[in-house]
């Protein structure tokens, strides 16, 4: 199984294995998005089934990380303040709530290799459903 680890562009870029995947990741959280900031959106999966979705603002040390086949995120800090992001082209700047930017970048590279590693929801994080 290969992971692709897709930036807000949609470009694809292929993860051999964990520390590949941390190389890449770092790359791509300190790209100077056309809005100025580092805001990204960033996307982890199989062909065009992203697993994992992080929405990352280093700047602000904020990240939405999102499993998307059962709509959970992680939930390690108390929510703060929204963070900005550049979505895709299509779609620009999107704002995700403080309610799940709730993980420092640490943790979200954290569990970007955890996944790369074993294909399966991070364990090194607390995850929690969004409410209804």
């Amino acid at each position: 199984m290969t992971l692709l680890l897709r930036d807000y562009h949609g470009h694809a870029f292929e993860l051999a294995d964990a520390e590949d995947a941390g190389r890449r990741f770092d790359e791509q959280i300190e790209t100077i998005m056309p809005h100025g900031g580092c805001g990204q959106t960033l996307t982890i999966g199989i062909h065009d089934q992203p697993a994992l979705r992080i929405d990352i603002d280093i700047d602000a040390d904020r990240a939405a990380v999102r499993w998307l086949p059962d709509g959970s995120y992680a939930a390690e800090r108390q929510p703060d303040t929204p963070i900005t992001v550049y979505e895709s082209p299509d779609t620009g700047l999107v704002e995700i709530p403080a309610g799940i930017a709730r993980v420092a970048s640490a943790a979200a590279r954290t569990a970007v290799v955890e996944y790369v590693t074993t294909g399966q929801r991070p364990t090194s994080m607390r995850w929690q459903h969004e409410e209804q």
